[in-house]
């Protein structure tokens, strides 16, 4: 085997390595049943925070999409409707 050969395999035995580790890590987990790293305990309050402040955020947001609608309805109604008189 040249020396080309040689270090041909070894990248590949590397990158086999480097791209296969961290499947092997979890199939080594799942098979010892270890349970799942804790959260820490104001991390998922935090999350329930900004999500609650989120859907507040997008119920105001709607609010106005709908209002608007509504406004470019009514502008718009007259036009549809054409001048009185006409038949």
């Amino acid at each position: 085997m040249n020396p080309q050969e040689a270090v041909a395999f070894m990248a590949l035995v590397a990158g086999f390595f480097f791209i296969t580790r961290p499947i092997v890590a979890a199939f080594s987990r799942r098979i010892s049943r270890d349970p799942a790293p804790a959260v820490p305990d104001g991390v998922v309050d935090d999350l329930r925070a900004e999500l609650d402040d989120a859907r507040t955020r997008l119920a105001a947001l709607e609010e106005r999409v709908d209002f608007a609608e509504r406004m470019l309805a009514k502008q718009r109604e007259p036009e549809r409707l054409g001048p009185p008189g006409r038949s």
